[in-house]
């Protein structure tokens, strides 16, 4: 067996889990490659901070990984399931850094954010982009998009939306515009390589809706399933709900994901407050299931405000779902 160098997790350089930092033209095939977008000019009228999201992901997941490394044969055990984890000699998760930003220009950064997306999935890479605010979703898919267009003619992709909100604004009044964390997928949904029957959202919950949006939700039957839908049916069943909608007929499906699918009580380092949300331990449920299906090829998490939430409980979440959507590729399930 490999050995992995236990550190304390205030030591080094803050990368995703410990990872090498490399040049993305280092970037090979399969390889899990996490960046970050530390912005938050797409917000408009909540609280702002989200800036500062992909640091304190960073630094939250130097815990998990000392832990690893700390353990015997590099395992750990679930005392309820009984599944016990061990962290792969070499898990292929590499971080380039943080994507060119101008934080006064946010089509530049859009532009940025663009290229370094394509250049990941040009290289055969797994993008795992950290927030930033939710606004980044759309560039980032337009980058996977680009990618996926060197690698294969007229790719069909599906996008799936965790959120408590639908980020479904053609714009957000006379101050916002069209680019901005609340018409993030309205713009994604205008690229061809997207359809509406291979769109979902799953978590919404409370008056997150104008009347605009929700007449466009109702008219095009776009697939919503609340938060309440997930308490009632569970997880597994709302994540097959969805995935049967976005991966019909698709080449590779496109995960975003906002921390403020949780309610605020459990998930406090966030700008847009909610308290009809999900539990932190249904966000974990939702990651597993969602873990299981290899047709996602690019996933990011946002709006992680570490600054709301002086604990790092958010940011210490935001790195359990990721450590758990990405399981199959940092562990392997073995048998003691």
């Amino acid at each position: 067996m490999g050995t992995h160098p236990i550190q304390p997790s205030y030591v080094g350089i803050p990368s995703f889990f410990q990872a090498p930092v490399i040049e993305p033209g280092r970037i090979q095939e399969g390889m899990t490659v996490v960046a970050g977008v530390p912005i938050d000019q797409g917000i408009i009228v909540v609280k702002p901070g989200a800036r500062f999201g992909p640091r304190a992901i960073r630094e939250a997941s130097s815990i998990p990984r000392a832990m690893f490394a700390a353990a015997t044969d590099h395992t750990t055990v679930d005392v309820d399931t009984h599944v016990a984890l061990r962290l792969r000699d070499d898990p292929k998760i590499v971080d380039i850094g943080d994507f060119d930003i101008d934080p006064t220009d946010i089509m530049k950064t859009t532009r940025a954010v663009v290229d370094g997306v394509a250049g990941i999935v040009k290289r055969g890479g797994f993008p795992v982009v950290l927030g930033g605010d939710h606004y980044i979703a759309y560039p980032c898919f337009e980058g996977f998009v680009k990618g996926m267009l060197e690698r294969k003619s007229n790719p069909r992709l599906g996008y799936l939306h965790v959120d408590t909100h639908p980020d479904f604004r053609d714009e957000y009044g006379p101050i916002g515009g069209k680019y901005n964390h609340a018409t993030a997928a309205r713009r994604i949904s205008e690229n061809a390589a997207v359809s509406y029957k291979n769109m979902a959202w799953v978590g919404l919950n409370g008056f997150v809706m104008d009347a605009g949006i929700y007449r466009m939700f109702a008219s095009h039957r776009l697939k919503m399933l609340s938060a309440r839908t997930i308490r009632e049916r569970g997880a597994k069943e709302v994540v097959r709900e969805a995935m049967e909608t976005v991966a019909s007929d698709a080449d590779a499906v496109y995960v975003t994901i906002d921390i403020d699918v949780v309610t605020n009580s459990e998930a406090r380092g966030t700008g847009a407050t909610v308290f009809q949300g999900i539990q932190a331990e249904e966000f974990l449920q939702l990651m597993e299931v969602l873990g299981t299906y290899d047709i996602i090829k690019s996933i990011d998490l946002c709006e992680v405000s570490p600054r709301l939430d002086p604990s790092g409980a958010t940011a210490d979440l935001a790195v359990a779902g990721l450590m758990t959507i990405l399981e199959r590729r940092l562990f392997d399930r073995v048998t003691l």
